[in-house]
């Protein structure tokens, strides 16, 4: 039996393309016509904002449990985030059923992790400018 996907994971970005936020939108939900934002509400079930001056990268979700015995949202979604005001690079994790705005868990890394997500690509030198941030 092929089951469909239900829940997808994307990234809102900043008007220069750093990631702001994290969405989850249920594709089996019927969107809210006349919205002229992204918010809660019709197939959009949740919305994660990094914070003022903190950004991230795209997440990856783990599932609780691996198998097809378990609900598609029943897991975490990890990424990277940079707080340009402390100049501290963490690694969030958050549940990915509820989309609550208090974390799981935050790691913080000892180094610098650069601005980035899935099939963004930067020269050397963009990546020299991030480091200073």
């Amino acid at each position: 039996m092929l089951m469909k996907q239900r829940y997808v994971y994307a990234t809102k970005l900043d008007n220069i393309g750093k990631v702001t936020a994290i969405v989850k939108f249920d594709l089996h939900a019927e969107p809210e016509t006349g919205k002229t934002k992204i918010e809660t509400g019709g197939n959009i079930q949740g919305i994660y904002e990094l914070g003022l001056g903190i950004f991230g990268s795209e997440a990856i979700f783990v599932p609780n449990q691996p198998g097809p015995d378990y609900e598609e949202d029943d897991g975490y979604l990890i990424f990277f985030t940079h707080d340009e005001s402390k100049r501290k690079s963490s690694v969030t994790i958050i549940d990915a059923k509820t989309m609550s705005p208090n974390p799981v868990a935050i790691v913080p890394l000892p180094y610098r992790v650069p601005y980035g997500f899935h099939a963004f690509f930067v020269t050397e030198e963009q990546i020299q400018e991030q480091s200073k941030l």
